[in-house]
């Protein structure tokens, strides 16, 4: 094994231990590490140069990866390190140098009740046939969501139900509990999330698990997989709900939308979106989360193309049926005192409507904390 690998190793295991989310390398400057949302680095640790990071890229790639990347693509691989556990490895270039960006995996899928989640999440997974969104931005708890549930079908399902997981790459390994779980890798397995979701509907799946929905061509074959009777599962990267249904709107072109805008509607079960809020101790990050359920307005929300900013009064006076917004999540967090009043603040949605829950002096009681 070459200084390099050894050394890149070494920051590995050093973000494992320490609770590092993420690891930044880049050619002339020390590695940079995220922890608890926040980017530290150590003075002592020495800088890679461009030959160090470019050796280190070489031991990730396939063959195909190591093409594309010298044809100029970005690329996202998945490396595993006895001792340490997997990572996801992005590839890029800046200023012509070699760079990575690396996620810490988690050892194993955290369950919904670790993540402190609303119990209706688990819920959405016990439908037969249907769709549901998992929606966060950038490292805001969309992996860990979408594990979380497919944990939750694993450990807690009445029967055995076939599980295909279309991912690029592969993050989370299940071993088969109560579930059968096939997981597929873009470009290993399969040549694109469309192709990886229609394949998944020849293969006799109950449930169908994709990481992201990246053009029309996915979407149109989630939806398909979705209206034969399977249930699907898809994670877009958005800020909120509202924003993902406008993402998921705008794929099509002008004359599909109508169409595809009645197909969301008359599949969607529900959706949840996270973002990470940092604790009071300034350690610790908990998901504001806010939950959607179909209901009739939802339904005519959808299918007639409505602002989805609509959805916000939706949730908000839904509570009792599981659903919640952000803000009613941050107010469970400040009930649980988990944050304080200014960080709540800052992340909330209508900062006005959480300031009078706060004054109002209710109390919400969830379970969750």
């Amino acid at each position: 094994m070459s200084d390099a690998v050894e050394r890149f190793g070494t920051v590995l295991r050093f973000a494992t231990e320490r609770k590092i989310s993420d690891v930044h390398l880049k050619a002339g400057q020390r590695p940079l590490y995220r922890r608890s949302g926040r980017l530290i680095s150590r003075r002592e640790e020495p800088a890679f140069d461009e030959a160090s990071l470019t050796e280190v890229a070489s031991q990730l790639f396939t063959a195909p990866e190591a093409q594309a990347f010298n044809a100029g693509a970005e690329v996202t691989a998945s490396y595993g390190l006895v001792g340490a556990g997997r990572f996801r490895v992005h590839v890029f270039r800046q200023r012509g140098t070699i760079s990575l960006a690396v996620r810490v995996l988690p050892a194993r899928a955290p369950t919904v009740r670790e993540l402190h989640l609303p119990a209706a999440v688990a819920s959405l997974v016990n439908a037969e046939s249907g769709l549901v969104l998992v929606v966060s931005g950038a490292g805001q708890g969309r992996s860990a969501t979408l594990a979380a549930m497919i944990d939750a079908v694993n450990t807690a399902s009445q029967t055995t139900r076939h599980v295909v997981t279309v991912e690029s790459p592969v993050e989370v390994l299940f071993d088969d509990k109560l579930a059968w779980i096939s997981q597929r890798e873009v470009g290993v397995d399969c040549d694109a999330h469309a192709s990886g979701v229609l394949g998944a509907s020849k293969q006799d799946a109950d449930i169908i698990t994709v990481d992201a929905v990246p053009d029309v061509a996915t979407w149109e074959a989630i939806l398909r997989a979705a209206e034969a009777g399977t249930l699907v599962v898809a994670a877009v990267q958005a800020t909120d709900l509202a924003q993902a249904f406008r993402y998921l709107g705008g794929l099509a072109s002008d004359d599909r939308q109508v169409s595809l805008r009645s197909r969301l509607a008359a599949l969607f079960l529900g959706a949840v979106s996270t973002k990470l809020v940092l604790a009071s101790d300034g350690k610790t990050r908990y998901p504001a989360s806010e939950v959607l359920m179909a209901n009739d307005v939802v339904y005519t929300l959808l299918r007639d193309g409505h602002d989805p900013a609509a959805l916000y009064d939706v949730m908000h006076q839904n509570q009792p049926s599981g659903m919640q917004t952000v803000d009613q999540s941050l107010h469970d967090m400040l009930g649980a005192s988990v944050i304080n009043g200014d960080i709540a603040l800052a992340h909330a949605m209508r900062p006005g409507e959480l300031q009078g829950m706060r004054s109002s002096g209710k109390r919400f009681d969830s379970g969750i904390f």
